[in-house]
Protein backbone atom coordinates (compact mmCIF):
# COMPACT_ATOMS: atom_id res chain seq x y z
CA UNK A 1 0.00 0.00 0.00
CA UNK A 2 1.60 3.22 -0.94
CA UNK A 3 0.27 5.88 1.30
CA UNK A 4 1.65 9.08 0.13
CA UNK A 5 3.28 8.31 -3.90
CA UNK A 6 6.44 9.87 -4.89
CA UNK A 7 5.66 12.70 -8.15
CA UNK A 8 5.85 10.93 -11.62
CA UNK A 9 5.34 12.84 -14.42
CA UNK A 10 6.60 12.26 -18.06
CA UNK A 11 9.38 14.28 -20.05
CA UNK A 12 6.45 15.52 -22.70
CA UNK A 13 4.42 16.65 -19.50
CA UNK A 14 7.53 19.03 -18.12
CA UNK A 15 9.31 20.27 -21.52
CA UNK A 16 5.62 20.73 -23.51
CA UNK A 17 4.97 23.99 -25.14
CA UNK A 18 1.51 24.38 -24.46
CA UNK A 19 0.61 25.10 -20.75
CA UNK A 20 -1.16 21.43 -19.72
CA UNK A 21 -0.84 22.39 -15.87
CA UNK A 22 -0.46 25.40 -13.40
CA UNK A 23 0.46 24.93 -10.03
CA UNK A 24 0.62 27.71 -7.28
CA UNK A 25 3.11 27.08 -4.76
CA UNK A 26 4.23 28.98 -1.45
CA UNK A 27 3.08 29.50 2.06
CA UNK A 28 -0.84 29.61 0.79
CA UNK A 29 -0.52 25.74 1.65
CA UNK A 30 -0.24 24.13 5.08
CA UNK A 31 2.08 20.99 4.07
CA UNK A 32 5.61 20.06 3.83
CA UNK A 33 6.00 20.05 0.05
CA UNK A 34 4.10 23.49 0.03
CA UNK A 35 6.86 24.87 -2.56
CA UNK A 36 7.70 21.60 -4.41
CA UNK A 37 7.27 22.24 -8.24
CA UNK A 38 5.90 18.84 -8.59
CA UNK A 39 3.75 18.03 -6.36
CA UNK A 40 -0.13 17.61 -8.29
CA UNK A 41 -2.24 17.98 -5.04
CA UNK A 42 -0.87 22.25 -5.57
CA UNK A 43 -2.46 22.26 -9.24
CA UNK A 44 -5.06 24.74 -10.17
CA UNK A 45 -8.49 23.39 -11.41
CA UNK A 46 -8.97 24.73 -15.90
CA UNK A 47 -12.21 26.44 -15.33
CA UNK A 48 -11.26 27.95 -19.05
CA UNK A 49 -9.48 27.85 -22.04
CA UNK A 50 -6.71 30.40 -20.53
CA UNK A 51 -8.52 30.29 -16.63
CA UNK A 52 -7.52 28.64 -14.19
CA UNK A 53 -8.11 29.10 -10.46
CA UNK A 54 -8.22 27.83 -6.89
CA UNK A 55 -9.78 28.49 -3.34
CA UNK A 56 -7.58 29.76 -0.63
CA UNK A 57 -7.79 30.31 2.75
CA UNK A 58 -5.56 32.78 4.60
CA UNK A 59 -4.92 34.05 8.10
CA UNK A 60 -4.00 37.06 9.34
CA UNK A 61 -1.57 38.36 12.07
CA UNK A 62 -0.89 35.37 14.63
CA UNK A 63 1.77 37.31 16.89
CA UNK A 64 5.40 37.55 16.17
CA UNK A 65 5.46 33.83 14.19
CA UNK A 66 2.66 34.45 11.90
CA UNK A 67 2.06 38.49 10.62
CA UNK A 68 -0.21 37.62 7.81
CA UNK A 69 2.70 37.08 5.28
CA UNK A 70 2.36 35.18 2.08
CA UNK A 71 4.86 34.13 -0.51
CA UNK A 72 4.17 32.48 -3.89
CA UNK A 73 5.15 31.42 -7.37
CA UNK A 74 3.20 29.17 -10.26
CA UNK A 75 4.40 27.16 -12.00
CA UNK A 76 4.17 25.97 -16.08
CA UNK A 77 3.52 21.92 -16.48
CA UNK A 78 5.76 21.09 -13.29
CA UNK A 79 8.82 22.67 -14.49
CA UNK A 80 10.87 24.37 -12.79
CA UNK A 81 12.67 26.41 -14.81
CA UNK A 82 9.24 27.50 -16.19
CA UNK A 83 8.05 29.69 -13.03
CA UNK A 84 6.25 33.11 -12.86
CA UNK A 85 6.61 35.18 -10.71
CA UNK A 86 5.80 38.60 -9.93
CA UNK A 87 6.32 41.59 -12.65
CA UNK A 88 4.28 44.83 -11.34
CA UNK A 89 1.12 44.53 -9.26
CA UNK A 90 -2.24 46.58 -8.46
CA UNK A 91 -4.60 46.95 -5.81
CA UNK A 92 -8.15 47.75 -6.38
CA UNK A 93 -11.67 47.32 -4.36
CA UNK A 94 -11.57 44.58 -3.17
CA UNK A 95 -8.83 42.36 -4.79
CA UNK A 96 -5.18 42.39 -5.49
CA UNK A 97 -3.70 42.02 -9.05
CA UNK A 98 0.00 40.86 -10.86
CA UNK A 99 1.10 40.74 -14.12
CA UNK A 100 3.16 37.30 -14.11
CA UNK A 101 6.39 36.97 -16.65
CA UNK A 102 8.74 33.21 -16.68
CA UNK A 103 11.85 33.79 -14.53
CA UNK A 104 13.20 30.53 -14.92
CA UNK A 105 16.31 31.12 -12.53
CA UNK A 106 14.55 33.51 -9.91
CA UNK A 107 17.19 36.45 -10.29
CA UNK A 108 15.26 38.94 -12.54
CA UNK A 109 12.09 39.12 -10.68
CA UNK A 110 10.22 39.03 -6.96
CA UNK A 111 8.19 36.03 -5.87
CA UNK A 112 4.27 37.23 -5.57
CA UNK A 113 4.02 38.45 -2.04
CA UNK A 114 0.85 40.03 -0.18
CA UNK A 115 0.01 40.57 3.56
CA UNK A 116 -3.41 39.35 4.79
CA UNK A 117 -4.81 41.93 7.63
CA UNK A 118 -7.84 39.38 8.57
CA UNK A 119 -8.44 35.78 7.93
CA UNK A 120 -10.39 34.99 5.34
CA UNK A 121 -10.86 32.51 2.13
CA UNK A 122 -9.64 33.93 -1.60
CA UNK A 123 -10.30 33.01 -5.03
CA UNK A 124 -6.99 32.92 -6.94
CA UNK A 125 -7.53 32.71 -10.75
CA UNK A 126 -4.75 33.29 -13.53
CA UNK A 127 -5.14 33.84 -17.58
CA UNK A 128 -2.60 32.29 -19.14
CA UNK A 129 -3.45 34.32 -22.19
CA UNK A 130 -3.18 37.91 -20.02
CA UNK A 131 -0.41 36.56 -18.09
CA UNK A 132 -2.37 38.09 -15.30
CA UNK A 133 -3.03 36.81 -11.47
CA UNK A 134 -5.96 37.67 -9.22
CA UNK A 135 -6.62 37.21 -5.48
CA UNK A 136 -10.04 38.19 -4.68
CA UNK A 137 -11.57 38.19 -1.37
CA UNK A 138 -14.80 35.86 -1.23
CA UNK A 139 -15.28 36.63 2.18
CA UNK A 140 -15.34 39.92 3.80
CA UNK A 141 -12.43 38.78 6.44
CA UNK A 142 -14.67 40.79 9.39
CA UNK A 143 -14.02 44.45 8.19
CA UNK A 144 -14.65 46.67 4.98
CA UNK A 145 -13.24 43.56 2.63
CA UNK A 146 -10.16 45.54 1.73
CA UNK A 147 -8.04 43.18 3.93
CA UNK A 148 -5.19 41.71 1.09
CA UNK A 149 -2.29 44.05 0.03
CA UNK A 150 0.54 43.12 -2.10
CA UNK A 151 4.02 43.93 -0.91
CA UNK A 152 6.19 45.09 -3.46
CA UNK A 153 9.17 46.73 -1.18
CA UNK A 154 10.88 46.14 1.35
CA UNK A 155 12.09 48.74 4.28
CA UNK A 156 14.62 46.46 5.80
CA UNK A 157 17.28 43.39 5.18
CA UNK A 158 18.57 41.17 7.30
CA UNK A 159 21.41 38.42 7.88
CA UNK A 160 20.54 35.11 8.38
CA UNK A 161 23.10 31.76 8.75
CA UNK A 162 25.96 30.00 10.33
CA UNK A 163 27.66 33.35 10.01
CA UNK A 164 26.29 34.21 13.62
CA UNK A 165 28.63 32.11 15.62
CA UNK A 166 27.81 31.51 19.55
CA UNK A 167 24.01 30.74 18.19
CA UNK A 168 22.30 27.61 18.64
CA UNK A 169 20.94 25.97 15.56
CA UNK A 170 17.95 27.56 15.91
CA UNK A 171 18.80 30.81 16.63
CA UNK A 172 21.03 30.90 13.50
CA UNK A 173 18.21 31.30 10.80
CA UNK A 174 15.44 33.52 12.52
CA UNK A 175 14.89 36.18 10.81
CA UNK A 176 13.80 38.78 13.70
CA UNK A 177 16.49 38.72 16.21
CA UNK A 178 17.64 41.93 17.05
CA UNK A 179 21.06 43.19 16.03
CA UNK A 180 20.86 41.22 12.00
CA UNK A 181 19.40 44.11 10.34
CA UNK A 182 21.76 45.78 7.40
CA UNK A 183 21.90 49.48 7.43
CA UNK A 184 21.84 51.63 4.62
CA UNK A 185 24.94 53.16 2.88
CA UNK A 186 24.90 56.94 1.15
CA UNK A 187 26.07 55.23 -1.75
CA UNK A 188 22.70 53.01 -1.79
CA UNK A 189 23.74 49.54 -0.67
CA UNK A 190 22.78 47.90 2.33
CA UNK A 191 25.92 46.73 4.99
CA UNK A 192 26.49 44.62 7.99
CA UNK A 193 29.38 43.65 10.17
CA UNK A 194 30.25 40.12 11.16
CA UNK A 195 32.77 38.82 13.37
CA UNK A 196 33.67 35.71 11.59
CA UNK A 197 36.60 33.31 12.60
CA UNK A 198 38.47 31.09 10.26
CA UNK A 199 38.24 28.13 12.27
CA UNK A 200 34.07 29.36 12.76
CA UNK A 201 30.97 28.26 11.07
CA UNK A 202 28.91 24.77 11.46
CA UNK A 203 30.25 23.15 14.45
CA UNK A 204 31.43 19.39 13.16
CA UNK A 205 33.32 20.96 10.16
CA UNK A 206 34.50 24.46 11.96
CA UNK A 207 36.61 25.62 9.06
CA UNK A 208 35.66 28.60 8.33
CA UNK A 209 33.34 28.41 5.49
CA UNK A 210 29.99 30.06 6.27
CA UNK A 211 26.30 29.87 4.66
CA UNK A 212 23.80 32.58 4.95
CA UNK A 213 20.49 34.02 3.21
CA UNK A 214 19.37 37.27 3.08
CA UNK A 215 15.33 37.87 4.30
CA UNK A 216 13.51 40.80 4.24
CA UNK A 217 10.47 42.72 6.31
CA UNK A 218 11.55 39.77 8.93
CA UNK A 219 10.77 37.29 6.18
CA UNK A 220 13.10 34.85 4.75
CA UNK A 221 10.43 34.08 1.52
CA UNK A 222 10.81 37.54 0.80
CA UNK A 223 14.56 37.91 0.79
CA UNK A 224 17.44 36.37 -1.53
CA UNK A 225 19.65 33.59 -1.58
CA UNK A 226 22.86 32.58 -3.93
CA UNK A 227 22.68 32.13 -7.70
CA UNK A 228 25.61 29.88 -8.54
CA UNK A 229 27.61 31.54 -11.41
CA UNK A 230 30.17 32.78 -9.53
CA UNK A 231 29.37 36.21 -9.20
CA UNK A 232 27.57 37.09 -6.27
CA UNK A 233 24.31 36.90 -8.08
CA UNK A 234 21.46 36.47 -5.98
CA UNK A 235 18.37 34.82 -6.33
CA UNK A 236 14.63 36.43 -4.75
CA UNK A 237 12.28 35.30 -3.17
CA UNK A 238 13.85 32.20 -1.87
CA UNK A 239 14.75 30.89 1.67
CA UNK A 240 15.64 27.40 2.90
CA UNK A 241 11.77 26.45 2.18
CA UNK A 242 11.28 28.47 -0.91
CA UNK A 243 14.25 27.27 -2.80
CA UNK A 244 13.97 27.51 -6.53
CA UNK A 245 15.95 23.92 -6.15
CA UNK A 246 18.46 23.99 -9.17
CA UNK A 247 21.74 23.18 -9.46
CA UNK A 248 22.27 26.60 -10.26
CA UNK A 249 20.53 27.58 -6.52
CA UNK A 250 21.95 27.58 -2.86
CA UNK A 251 22.29 29.52 -0.11
CA UNK A 252 25.02 32.03 -0.04
CA UNK A 253 28.36 30.46 0.76
CA UNK A 254 31.39 32.34 1.84
CA UNK A 255 34.71 31.07 3.59
CA UNK A 256 36.88 33.09 5.79
CA UNK A 257 40.47 32.98 5.43
CA UNK A 258 41.29 34.86 9.13
CA UNK A 259 39.21 36.08 11.90
CA UNK A 260 38.28 39.58 11.81
CA UNK A 261 35.67 41.88 10.96
CA UNK A 262 33.92 40.98 7.88
CA UNK A 263 31.32 43.45 6.06
CA UNK A 264 28.44 42.38 4.06
CA UNK A 265 27.13 44.67 1.22
CA UNK A 266 23.53 43.79 -0.17
CA UNK A 267 23.38 45.88 -3.62
CA UNK A 268 20.95 46.97 -5.88
CA UNK A 269 18.26 44.40 -4.11
CA UNK A 270 15.06 46.14 -5.70
CA UNK A 271 16.90 45.56 -9.54
CA UNK A 272 19.47 43.55 -9.68
CA UNK A 273 20.68 42.50 -6.24
CA UNK A 274 23.89 40.72 -5.67
CA UNK A 275 25.97 40.37 -3.07
CA UNK A 276 29.77 41.37 -1.96
CA UNK A 277 31.86 40.28 1.33
CA UNK A 278 34.74 42.22 2.58
CA UNK A 279 37.33 40.56 4.80
CA UNK A 280 39.17 42.42 7.74
CA UNK A 281 41.33 43.95 5.45
CA UNK A 282 38.74 45.24 3.39
CA UNK A 283 39.49 43.04 0.10
CA UNK A 284 37.26 41.53 -1.49
CA UNK A 285 36.13 37.77 -0.03
CA UNK A 286 35.05 35.32 -3.24
CA UNK A 287 31.77 33.60 -3.25
CA UNK A 288 32.25 30.07 -3.18
CA UNK A 289 28.65 29.89 -5.05
CA UNK A 290 30.11 27.92 -8.44
CA UNK A 291 28.72 24.91 -10.87
CA UNK A 292 31.77 23.96 -11.93
CA UNK A 293 31.00 20.16 -10.75
CA UNK A 294 28.46 17.61 -9.65
CA UNK A 295 29.45 14.96 -7.29
CA UNK A 296 27.93 11.29 -6.60
CA UNK A 297 27.13 10.78 -3.11
CA UNK A 298 25.35 7.75 -1.58
CA UNK A 299 25.14 4.68 -0.34
CA UNK A 300 27.05 3.13 -3.19
CA UNK A 301 30.42 3.86 -1.48
CA UNK A 302 31.24 2.02 1.35
CA UNK A 303 33.23 4.90 3.10
CA UNK A 304 32.13 8.36 3.51
CA UNK A 305 29.09 8.11 1.54
CA UNK A 306 28.22 11.30 1.24
CA UNK A 307 31.29 13.36 1.50
CA UNK A 308 32.10 14.94 -1.30
CA UNK A 309 35.70 16.08 -1.16
CA UNK A 310 36.36 12.30 -1.41
CA UNK A 311 38.69 11.62 -4.82
CA UNK A 312 36.35 9.81 -7.63
CA UNK A 313 33.15 10.89 -6.80
CA UNK A 314 33.27 13.65 -9.55
CA UNK A 315 30.90 13.07 -12.76
CA UNK A 316 33.01 13.68 -15.96
CA UNK A 317 32.26 14.98 -19.14
CA UNK A 318 30.97 12.68 -21.83
CA UNK A 319 30.52 13.41 -25.74
CA UNK A 320 27.04 15.44 -25.10
CA UNK A 321 27.62 18.99 -24.03
CA UNK A 322 25.39 19.12 -20.78
CA UNK A 323 25.71 15.59 -19.79
CA UNK A 324 28.41 14.20 -16.93
CA UNK A 325 28.27 10.58 -15.70
CA UNK A 326 30.16 8.30 -13.20
CA UNK A 327 30.56 4.38 -13.32
CA UNK A 328 30.69 2.82 -9.58
CA UNK A 329 30.44 -0.99 -8.83
CA UNK A 330 27.42 -0.86 -6.81
CA UNK A 331 26.79 -3.70 -4.14
CA UNK A 332 22.86 -5.29 -4.45
CA UNK A 333 20.49 -3.71 -1.66
CA UNK A 334 18.72 -0.50 -0.86
CA UNK A 335 20.43 2.51 -1.57
CA UNK A 336 19.66 6.34 -0.96
CA UNK A 337 22.02 8.85 -3.51
CA UNK A 338 21.93 12.26 -4.42
CA UNK A 339 24.50 14.86 -6.54
CA UNK A 340 26.76 17.46 -4.63
CA UNK A 341 27.50 20.95 -6.48
CA UNK A 342 31.26 22.29 -6.34
CA UNK A 343 32.19 19.52 -3.67
CA UNK A 344 30.64 21.59 -0.86
CA UNK A 345 27.89 20.38 0.92
CA UNK A 346 26.87 23.96 1.62
CA UNK A 347 25.62 24.69 -2.01
CA UNK A 348 23.46 22.30 -0.85
CA UNK A 349 22.66 18.87 -3.02
CA UNK A 350 20.22 17.69 -5.57
CA UNK A 351 18.11 15.13 -4.04
CA UNK A 352 14.60 13.72 -5.43
CA UNK A 353 12.36 15.64 -7.46
CA UNK A 354 10.03 13.42 -9.74
CA UNK A 355 10.51 10.06 -11.45
CA UNK A 356 10.18 10.54 -15.10
CA UNK A 357 9.28 7.79 -17.41
CA UNK A 358 11.91 4.68 -17.86
CA UNK A 359 13.97 4.96 -21.40
CA UNK A 360 12.36 3.04 -23.54
CA UNK A 361 13.06 -0.81 -24.12
CA UNK A 362 14.71 -0.45 -20.72
CA UNK A 363 12.61 -2.32 -17.92
CA UNK A 364 14.09 -2.87 -14.98
CA UNK A 365 17.69 -1.51 -16.47
CA UNK A 366 17.82 1.84 -16.43
CA UNK A 367 15.57 4.95 -14.24
CA UNK A 368 15.52 8.34 -14.69
CA UNK A 369 13.94 11.54 -13.06
CA UNK A 370 14.54 14.98 -12.21
CA UNK A 371 16.47 16.08 -9.22
CA UNK A 372 16.04 19.06 -7.40
CA UNK A 373 16.66 20.63 -3.50
CA UNK A 374 13.75 22.26 -1.68
CA UNK A 375 15.73 22.26 2.03
CA UNK A 376 14.34 20.93 4.23
CA UNK A 377 11.45 19.14 2.42
CA UNK A 378 13.38 17.40 -0.22
CA UNK A 379 13.95 13.35 -0.42
CA UNK A 380 16.62 11.93 -1.07
CA UNK A 381 16.69 9.44 -4.21
CA UNK A 382 15.95 6.04 -3.20
CA UNK A 383 16.27 2.68 -5.50
CA UNK A 384 16.79 -0.66 -4.92
CA UNK A 385 19.44 -3.28 -7.10
CA UNK A 386 18.51 -7.12 -6.29
CA UNK A 387 22.15 -7.96 -7.61
CA UNK A 388 25.53 -6.71 -7.12
CA UNK A 389 26.15 -4.23 -10.68
CA UNK A 390 28.37 -1.79 -12.54
CA UNK A 391 25.85 1.07 -12.60
CA UNK A 392 26.30 4.63 -14.60
CA UNK A 393 25.09 7.60 -13.03
CA UNK A 394 24.44 10.26 -15.39
CA UNK A 395 23.62 13.90 -14.49
CA UNK A 396 22.15 16.55 -17.25
CA UNK A 397 23.61 20.31 -16.03
CA UNK A 398 20.70 22.30 -18.20
CA UNK A 399 17.89 20.43 -16.99
CA UNK A 400 18.81 18.39 -13.65
CA UNK A 401 17.79 15.06 -15.25
CA UNK A 402 19.47 12.02 -13.84
CA UNK A 403 19.90 8.55 -14.61
CA UNK A 404 20.67 5.57 -13.18
CA UNK A 405 21.52 2.99 -15.33
CA UNK A 406 23.03 -1.30 -15.47
CA UNK A 407 25.96 -1.57 -17.55
CA UNK A 408 27.43 -4.75 -16.89
CA UNK A 409 26.00 -7.43 -13.88
CA UNK A 410 22.48 -9.21 -13.41
CA UNK A 411 21.24 -6.72 -12.06
CA UNK A 412 17.86 -5.38 -11.68
CA UNK A 413 17.08 -1.63 -10.68
CA UNK A 414 13.60 -0.99 -8.86
CA UNK A 415 12.65 2.70 -8.19
CA UNK A 416 11.36 3.67 -4.89
CA UNK A 417 7.85 5.06 -5.73
CA UNK A 418 6.22 6.05 -2.43
CA UNK A 419 6.23 6.01 1.22
CA UNK A 420 4.27 3.18 2.71
CA UNK A 421 5.06 2.98 6.23
CA UNK A 422 6.27 5.76 9.37
CA UNK A 423 7.79 3.91 12.67
CA UNK A 424 8.24 5.50 15.83
CA UNK A 425 12.42 5.05 16.38
CA UNK A 426 14.01 6.14 19.85
CA UNK A 427 14.83 5.85 23.35
CA UNK A 428 12.14 3.63 24.27
CA UNK A 429 10.91 0.11 26.17
CA UNK A 430 9.78 -2.55 25.10
CA UNK A 431 7.77 -3.48 23.45
CA UNK A 432 9.60 -1.23 20.91
CA UNK A 433 12.82 -2.03 19.68
CA UNK A 434 15.06 1.08 20.96
CA UNK A 435 17.23 2.47 18.05
CA UNK A 436 15.72 -0.03 15.61
CA UNK A 437 14.29 1.35 12.30
CA UNK A 438 13.77 -2.09 10.60
CA UNK A 439 11.95 -3.80 13.33
CA UNK A 440 8.18 -4.25 12.98
CA UNK A 441 7.70 -3.99 16.28
CA UNK A 442 8.20 -0.27 15.79
CA UNK A 443 5.50 0.71 13.25
CA UNK A 444 3.07 2.89 13.71
CA UNK A 445 -1.27 2.98 13.10
CA UNK A 446 -1.88 4.58 9.55
CA UNK A 447 -4.88 6.91 10.63
CA UNK A 448 -5.46 7.27 6.93
CA UNK A 449 -4.42 10.57 4.63
CA UNK A 450 -0.79 10.71 6.36
CA UNK A 451 -1.31 10.67 9.66
CA UNK A 452 0.04 7.96 11.96
CA UNK A 453 0.21 6.94 15.72
CA UNK A 454 1.69 5.13 18.13
CA UNK A 455 0.77 5.07 22.09
CA UNK A 456 3.84 4.62 24.19
CA UNK A 457 4.04 4.25 28.01
CA UNK A 458 6.65 6.80 28.73
CA UNK A 459 8.13 7.19 32.92
CA UNK A 460 8.14 10.86 34.00
CA UNK A 461 11.20 12.90 34.19
CA UNK A 462 13.10 10.14 31.69
CA UNK A 463 14.26 12.04 27.94
CA UNK A 464 13.60 9.90 25.32
CA UNK A 465 15.01 10.90 22.13
CA UNK A 466 13.17 10.12 19.00
CA UNK A 467 13.00 10.07 14.75
CA UNK A 468 9.89 8.77 12.36
CA UNK A 469 11.51 6.37 9.93
CA UNK A 470 9.27 5.61 6.70
CA UNK A 471 9.56 2.46 5.09
CA UNK A 472 11.40 0.54 7.87
CA UNK A 473 14.47 1.50 6.15
CA UNK A 474 18.18 2.03 8.12
CA UNK A 475 18.27 5.98 8.25
CA UNK A 476 17.47 6.67 5.03
CA UNK A 477 14.05 8.11 5.08
CA UNK A 478 13.56 9.98 8.26
CA UNK A 479 11.42 12.72 9.42
CA UNK A 480 12.41 14.70 12.64
CA UNK A 481 12.07 18.45 13.03
CA UNK A 482 14.92 20.83 10.99
CA UNK A 483 16.23 23.14 13.26
CA UNK A 484 17.73 25.52 10.17
CA UNK A 485 14.17 26.52 8.96
CA UNK A 486 12.93 28.86 10.94
CA UNK A 487 10.00 26.98 12.46
CA UNK A 488 9.59 25.74 15.89
CA UNK A 489 11.21 26.25 18.84
CA UNK A 490 10.87 23.43 21.06
CA UNK A 491 11.00 20.27 19.18
CA UNK A 492 8.79 18.61 22.08
CA UNK A 493 5.81 17.51 19.82
CA UNK A 494 3.55 20.07 22.19
CA UNK A 495 1.22 21.03 19.04
CA UNK A 496 -2.06 21.08 20.74
CA UNK A 497 -3.82 21.53 17.02
CA UNK A 498 -1.12 18.96 15.03
CA UNK A 499 -4.49 17.22 13.49
CA UNK A 500 -5.33 20.40 11.97
CA UNK A 501 -2.86 22.48 11.35
CA UNK A 502 -2.55 26.09 10.26
CA UNK A 503 0.38 27.96 8.77
CA UNK A 504 0.22 29.99 11.75
CA UNK A 505 0.36 26.56 14.08
CA UNK A 506 3.32 25.11 12.12
CA UNK A 507 5.35 28.06 12.38
CA UNK A 508 4.94 28.00 16.39
CA UNK A 509 5.65 24.61 16.73
CA UNK A 510 7.53 23.38 13.90
CA UNK A 511 7.20 20.41 11.63
CA UNK A 512 8.65 17.35 10.16
CA UNK A 513 10.73 17.16 7.29
CA UNK A 514 12.54 14.74 5.33
CA UNK A 515 16.47 16.43 4.70
CA UNK A 516 18.92 13.90 5.68
CA UNK A 517 19.18 12.29 8.13
CA UNK A 518 18.45 14.94 10.99
CA UNK A 519 18.76 15.85 14.86
CA UNK A 520 16.44 14.01 16.72
CA UNK A 521 13.51 14.91 18.63
CA UNK A 522 13.66 14.59 22.39
CA UNK A 523 10.76 14.66 24.95
CA UNK A 524 10.51 14.24 28.71
CA UNK A 525 6.95 13.71 29.99
CA UNK A 526 5.88 15.52 33.88
CA UNK A 527 4.09 12.31 35.02
CA UNK A 528 3.97 8.52 34.14
CA UNK A 529 1.66 7.09 31.72
CA UNK A 530 0.66 5.99 28.14
CA UNK A 531 1.39 9.01 25.49
CA UNK A 532 0.19 9.41 22.05
CA UNK A 533 3.08 10.39 19.73
CA UNK A 534 1.16 11.59 16.18
CA UNK A 535 2.57 12.54 12.93
CA UNK A 536 1.33 14.08 9.45
CA UNK A 537 3.49 13.23 6.79
CA UNK A 538 2.07 15.61 4.25
CA UNK A 539 1.63 18.09 6.65
CA UNK A 540 4.81 17.82 8.81
CA UNK A 541 3.02 18.30 11.83
CA UNK A 542 3.07 16.67 15.15
CA UNK A 543 2.99 15.94 18.68
CA UNK A 544 3.21 14.10 21.87
CA UNK A 545 0.62 14.14 24.43
CA UNK A 546 -0.65 12.44 27.16
CA UNK A 547 -3.73 10.00 26.69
Amino acid sequence: MTIQPFPHHSKQHLHATAVESISVIGTVHPRRWRWNPFDTDLDLARVGEHLWQRSLRLEGPRGPEHGGFYSLRLVINHNPRRQLKAGSSGHGPGFCNWHLAEDPLGDHLPNINLQAHRDGEVLLQYDSQKQTLTLTPTTSGGGDGLWLEPVDSFQGYELNGFVWDGLNMFEKFQARRPGRSFQQDPDGAWSLEVPLRRNGGIDFRADGVYQFLISAHGEEDFGFSGLNNGQGSLVRGTGFGSSHGTAMHSGCTIKAIDDGLYRFRLVDPQTHPRMEVQGPDGSAVPLLNRRDSIQLLGSVFSEAPFDPTVAGRSLVASDQADLVALEVETAAGSHVVNFAIGAELFLDTMGFGCWLDAPEHSEGIALRGMAWHGKPQEWNIYFNLNAASRLRFTYHLDSDEFGIEVISGPGRLEPTTGLNSLSLVGSFEGPLKAWDPQSPDNLMQHLGGGRFQRCVQLQAGTTYSYKYVANQTDWQMVFADYELDGYGTDFCGTNPSAGDPTQATLRRYGQLTTHGNPPALSFTPIHSGPYRFWADVISGAYSVLPL
